[in-house]
Formats: C-alpha cells, sequence, structure tokens
C-alpha cells in the first residue's frame, strides 16, 4: 500500500521506448502531424465561430442593437469562468460604442443563473437586448419571461442541456445535438471569446481586430485554466496563446495580482492560474461581490490588495467548515456511496470546496448544502467517470428550483420541504445505480524512468507539453529501488518533508509537500519506489532539478 492510500497504474511499460516518447504516446501523440499539431498549432488552427449553431442570428442582432442604439445587458456569473466571459464580451461592446452595461449575481443572495427579478429589473431600465454568458441554458422560464416583456435574448453557455431548452432569440451552445462546432468541451469565457471574434472583423480592421483579440486570450486562458475544461486540441491553443498574452503584459489589473500573489510573470502557468490566480479571483464572488474581481480584469489595480486579502479569508473559512464537514461524514454508520451533508453556518462561498474537498478524502460524489432555512443551496463534486449532474437530473430533478452543471460538478437550490424525500432518493439510488470500486483511489503513473534520464534535457522536453490541465495532466513519472536518508522537515509547522533521494551513485533532491505526517514510515535502511513530478527548482539564480514528490511505497526490489 502506498503512504497515500492509491493504487498505482502505470500507463506506459515498453522498455523500448525512452521517457519522453512514452509520455507522447499516453497523449496519442505517436505520429508525426499530430505532434506538429500539438506543439506547432497556432491560432489559425482555431475552429471557425460561425460553426456554432446561433451564432449568425446571435452576431446580426447584435449588430441591429449596436446601430439602432438599443440598451444592451450582458448577464454572467461570479465564477472565474462568468467573470471573465462578463468582461470579455462587455469590453468589446463598449470598444464599438455600444450601450452596454453588466450584471453579475451574488452568490449568497441570487445563487446561480438568470432569476426573474432580473429580467423585470431589465426591462424596467430599457434593455433590449439581454446577452448571457456562461449560464443562460437552464432558464427557459426566465427567458420566456423576458420575451413576455418585449426583450430579446441571446444565451452564449457550455453548461449540459436540460430537457427544455430556452426560447431564446439566439441560444449559443456547443452541445446542442444539431451544432457542427467539434469542440464541445469550451469553457464560458471560449464561447464569449469566439462571438467577439465573430464580431469584430465588423468593426476593427483586420489589424486592430488581430491584436485585440490577442491581448483578450489572456481573459480566455483564466477561465479555461480555472474552470478545468480539458486543456486538449482547441482549449490548449486558447489556453496556450492566452498564457502568452499573459505574459507579455495584456492585461495591468492581472499584472497588479501577480504582484500581490508574489509570482513573477515569466513564470505564469497554469498551476499558477489554477491554484493561485482563480482561486484569488474567485474569492471576491464568494465572500463579497464579483465585481471586485471584474474591476480589476478591466484595469483597477487597486482591488489586487483586496483580492488578496478576500482569500486569505476564505482559506480560514474553508478549514473550520471542512473540519465541520468531515466530521459529520465520520458520524455516519457506513459510508454513503453518495455523500451528503448541511450545515446552516457554513459560509455560501466554501460549499463547493467542501464539496470538492470531501470527494477528495472520502472517494465519492459529494453534495455539501447550505441550509438557509426555506431551502437549502448546493453544490455537488463527482470523481472519475461518474456524471453527478445527469444522476441528480435524472433522480430528483423534480424537486429543485434551480439546478445546472457539468460532469463532474454541479449545483442546485432545494426547497425545504422536499429535503427529505431528497435524500431518500439519493441513497436508494446510489446504492442501485453505483458500483463504488469505480471510486478507487487510483494514482496513474506516466511511466518509470531511469535514473540517467534524470536530466534538464529531459525536463525541458516535459516543459513543451504545456499547458497542463485535464485531459493533458502533468507527468508523474516514478522511480524504484531508491533510498533516502536525512530528512528535514519543513513549513511552520513541519507538515512538508525534504530529502535526498539516492539512486545508485546519483542524488537528487525532493520536496514532498504535506507529507509530515508520514515521517514516522521512512527509514533509511528500506528501498522505496516514488512516484513524482520533475521540476527545476531556482533559487537566487541557481537551478537544480528537483523531484515533487506524489506518493511513495516500499520497493518490491
Amino acid at each position: 500500500m502506498s503512504f497515500t492510500g492509491k493504487k498505482w497504474i502505470i500507463k506506459n511499460c515498453d522498455s523500448d521506448s525512452g521517457v519522453i516518447n512514452k509520455l507522447l504516446a499516453n497523449r496519442d501523440l505517436g505520429t508525426d502531424e499530430k505532434r506538429r499539431r500539438f506543439f506547432e498549432g497556432g491560432l489559425e488552427n482555431q475552429y471557425d465561430p460561425f460553426l456554432l449553431k446561433g451564432m449568425r442570428k446571435a452576431v446580426e442582432r447584435i449588430q441591429k442593437a449596436v446601430a439602432d442604439g438599443q440598451k444592451i445587458m450582458v448577464f454572467g456569473d461570479y465564477d472565474v469562468d462568468g467573470i471573465t466571459s462578463t468582461v470579455l464580451l462587455y469590453s468589446f461592446f463598449k470598444k464599438i460604442g455600444a450601450d452596454a452595461d453588466y450584471t453579475l449575481p451574488s452568490r449568497h443572495d441570487d445563487g446561480y443563473g438568470l432569476k426573474k427579478h432580473f429580467i423585470e429589473e431589465f426591462a424596467k431600465k430599457g434593455i433590449g437586448l439581454l446577452v448571457t454568458v456562461d449560464c443562460g441554458t437552464t432558464s427557459a422560464d426566465e427567458v420566456e419571461r423576458a420575451n413576455q416583456l418585449g426583450m430579446d435574448v441571446v444565451v452564449t453557455d457550455h453548461h449540459t442541456l436540460p430537457e427544455e431548452l430556452p426560447k431564446a432569440f439566439a441560444l449559443i451552445n456547443p452541445k446542442q445535438p444539431d451544432c457542427m462546432y467539434p469542440n464541445k468541451d469550451i469553457s464560458g469565457a471560449g464561447i464569449a471569446y469566439k462571438l467577439v471574434a465573430a464580431l469584430a472583423p465588423f468593426y476593427l480592421q483586420p489589424k486592430e481586430a488581430s491584436d485585440y483579440l490577442f491581448k483578450e486570450l489572456s481573459l480566455v486562458a483564466l477561465g479555461l485554466i480555472a474552470d478545468c475544461v480539458p486543456l486538449t486540441g482547441e482549449n490548449r491553443i486558447l489556453a496556450k496563446w492566452g498564457l502568452r498574452s499573459i505574459k507579455e503584459g495584456s492585461n495591468p489589473g492581472l499584472m497588479a495580482l501577480l504582484e500581490s500573489a508574489k509570482v513573477p510573470v515569466e513564470r505564469v502557468n497554469s498551476t499558477t492560474i489554477g491554484f493561485i490566480i482563480g482561486p484569488r479571483l474567485n474569492a471576491a464572488g464568494r465572500l463579497d461581490t464579483p465585481r471586485h474581481a471584474f474591476e480589476l480584469l478591466l484595469g483597477k489595480v487597486e482591488k489586487a490588495e483586496e483580492l488578496s486579502e478576500l482569500n486569505s479569508r476564505r482559506q480560514n473559512i474553508l478549514q473550520k467548515d471542512l473540519k465541520e464537514a468531515k466530521a459529520d461524514v465520520l458520524k455516519k454508520d457506513e459510508m454513503p456511496n453518495i455523500i451528503a451533508v448541511s450545515n446552516p453556518d457554513w459560509h455560501i462561498g466554501t460549499i463547493g470546496l467542501i464539496a470538492g474537498k470531501l470527494t477528495e478524502v472520502f472517494h465519492r460524489p459529494a453534495i455539501a448544502m447550505q441550509d438557509k432555512g426555506e431551502e437549502l443551496v448546493a453544490s455537488c463534486r463527482s470523481l472519475n467517470d461518474f456524471d453527478i449532474t445527469a444522476f441528480l437530473r435524472e433522480v430528483t430533478g423534480d424537486l429543485f428550483t434551480a439546478f445546472g452543471g457539468h460532469k463532474l460538478a454541479g449545483g442546485f437550490t432545494l426547497p425545504k420541504k422536499n429535503l427529505e424525500e431528497f435524500l431518500k432518493r439519493v441513497e436508494t439510488a446510489a446504492k442501485e445505480k453505483i458500483d463504488i470500486s469505480g471510486f478507487l483511489p487510483a494514482l496513474p503513473i506516466d511511466c518509470e524512468i531511469a535514473p540517467h534520464e534524470l536530466t534538464f534535457e529531459t525536463t525541458k522536453q516535459i516543459a513543451k507539453l504545456e499547458p497542463f490541465g485535464h485531459g493533458n495532466p502533468e507527468p508523474t513519472l516514478m522511480i524504484s529501488g531508491v533510498q533516502i536518508q536525512t530528512i528535514r522537515p519543513v513549513g511552520q509547522t513541519g507538515e512538508h518533508l525534504q530529502f535526498p533521494v539516492r539512486c545508485g551513485d546519483l542524488s537528487f533532491p525532493a520536496i514532498a509537500f504535506r507529507f509530515g505526517q508520514h515521517l514516522g514510515k521512512i527509514n533509511a535502511e528500506d528501498k522505496y519506489d516514488i512516484a513524482f513530478n520533475l521540476e527545476i527548482n531556482e533559487w537566487k539564480g541557481y537551478k537544480k532539478l528537483q523531484m515533487k514528490v506524489v506518493d511513495m511505497k516500499l520497493s518490491e526490489l
């Protein structure tokens, strides 16, 4: 058994291939043409935005609104994908002189998606055209109300389709069964960018349009990476060039946030976006208002420190709430196939994080709910290949007042009177439909690596596979039969371990984050197999190879 309790699955054991060829084979990059597209694919390899069903109608309707001076409202969401989508569309509308405004809902007061009270407010403001970003697919009733009030609606979204689609003037969602757009996994920001790309040639000269669209790719990269869509195909191209746009300083607010987070711009990658920048942007909507993040990305650089402070608060709140959630799960007589927990004192901004952590710790899909008295607001997370959104739609869809999501993540609003029935149905269906062996923790490992392959050149070749993310994970390697000596606990409470790994006559430094609890298991006399990411650690201009330990176990050699 490994230190983390996971079963190791080595994906490539081809003894005739070197480590880089194994990594390429694992990513289905076995031919020259596939490798060319993967490594050299430029923005010219994007798909035509007009392949999206509804795009042409949307463009024509927006053109009419701009020409007639109609008021346009952009309605988004409070997470990074929704905020960046809103900035993309709103800033373009303002650039071309449209009479545009924006609305971002409150996570606490409004919850996800359109609500009828927004529609009524927009009608009073004289809005002629409403454009949703990163939401709207599940808002059939709200769109119908807008239609009744004489307001046209263009929905741009990427979420799973419900049974009833909204009767919008135009619906842009690549998941529509008759949509010809090849990339079904693009994010909300990606869809908003495609709409801007379709509109730009009508309002900007070619060079200006090209420069503007490259600059805006910084926002697309944020949305794609933060929303955990697969970073393959077109998404990889958009993220790769978006990271380049960020590094060129295209967004002053983002530069200020990087400085606040002490991240050098040259080190920006998918990991820093996912674990450092994304959480700071998300903290605005979790604890306060997403407008803070919106304004930062529009250039209000003084918001950077405020977002960093909100993120620190969010971390402290999550630590307390998660401790309570874990205790609730451990009180149960037996581990359910789907975990469901609730608490009136949990912060609405942490329930998605709680669900994600419970899934990670207990290896089950998890639902975390905040009890608000008359109703419960929930976030759910899943793992492996289990579609939590489809499961809940089938089993309990009639009990919700609001619902939506992806395969591995979703959310809903549930009237308190339906809670007992909801829990009963979920428990029963989970027992009948779920084989928990599919949730057993596993650690996919790309391949074993020989000591002589642990070089700067190998690291350089691995870096060419970036940006890493869902669908293209950072390579995890394994080395076997090594010894560990002179372990040094590091961190404020010794929660991390630092040690050299001896492979025959060679020695390599290693860092094992959050492995402090395993210190007593490690003996200098024993040999170990180590799963790790290979990286370059740079300090004061000095570079050295380093193993970032993912897992360990006693060697059978």
